[in-house]
């Protein structure tokens, strides 16, 4: 995917958004202290059905649940599979 100018696709320019973080290496825009559970549910994933990490540190449910996001938070958003 081409990157034009300085901002990601991913990042739309003008609109709500009030900062970015990183969610598994792209850039999106979010909303002043848009909730993580909000964010979750926007990429289409059920909070309580991945395990995220926030600047490096993983985030129990319960802090997960809690999380306000901040410009420049970077998170990796893994999806727990059951299987054998």
């Amino acid at each position: 995917m081409a990157v034009r100018g300085s901002h990601s696709p991913s990042v739309p320019t003008g609109g709500p958004a009030s900062g970015v973080v990183v969610v598994n290496g792209v850039r999106r825009a979010v909303r002043a202290g848009q909730a993580l559970s909000e964010l979750l549910i926007e990429l289409g994933l059920r909070p309580g059905s991945v395990v995220v990490e926030r600047n490096g540190a993983a985030l129990t449910p319960t802090e997960a649940a809690t999380t306000r996001l901040a410009d420049g938070d970077v998170l990796e958003i893994v999806r727990a599979v059951a299987g054998g």
